[in-house]
């Protein structure tokens, strides 16, 4: 077994509480911040965190969240190719590091949500799921809401509120069946989702 899942084996027993609440945070930034370089390095932090919580539930085979956050900085990576190219084709005007529109709604609403997420994780307990990952199935739930419903003409934000649901429901169905045939299917499937979401940003900006 190499160090790196050794290491992550580790730190998923004594860090899966902060990584929910990482997941919230690099999906606040996200959602705040209206630039794809700070959005770029805040998915790649989120899908760390999401391997730390697939690492507690592959507690024997570590291997599998090694596959999940190779998977998701795939991603990250075909999303970088993407802005980059749309960035090449679209003469933005002004600053690159900008808030993002109507910010103090998208606060209070941010705000809203997450307790909204907190609550119902602890009114609603989710079947084979501890607590720590009933909340993280929740937040990124509510983080798949607000992403898919923000007004933006850049389709890689709904694009990843699809995935940050597909996340969700990928810690909920490997909690109850951790087999190679669901996690297999997840990731073909989270890998797909993700490059048709680059494919359509990249064929948005040539029409």
């Amino acid at each position: 077994m190499s160090p790196f899942i050794l290491w992550l084996n580790r730190l998923s027993s004594l860090a899966s509480t902060p990584a929910v609440w990482g997941i919230f945070l690099t999906g606040a930034v996200i959602y705040l911040i209206n630039e794809w370089r700070v959005r770029f390095l805040a998915l790649v932090a989120q899908y760390f965190f999401v391997g730390i919580l697939f690492a507690r539930i592959f507690d024997t085979r570590p291997e599998l969240a090694v596959l999940k956050i190779v998977v998701g900085w795939l991603i990250c990576g075909a999303f970088l190719i993407s802005a980059r190219m749309r960035e090449r084709t679209v003469k933005e005007q002004g600053r690159h590091w900008h808030w993002s529109a109507n910010l103090p709604f998208r606060m209070l609403l941010l705000s809203a949500m997450t307790v909204v997420a907190y609550l119902a994780s602890q009114r609603y307990v989710l079947p084979f799921v501890s607590a720590d990952l009933s909340v993280a199935c929740f937040a990124l739930g509510v983080l798949a809401i607000l992403f898919i419903g923000a007004e933006e003409n850049d389709a890689v934000v709904a694009g990843i509120g699809v995935l940050n649901l597909l996340a969700a429901l990928d810690i909920f169905y490997s909690s109850r069946d951790p087999g190679l045939l669901v996690t297999g299917l997840m990731v073909m499937v989270t890998l797909l989702i993700g490059l048709a979401i680059s494919y359509l940003t990249v064929a948005e900006v040539a029409e």
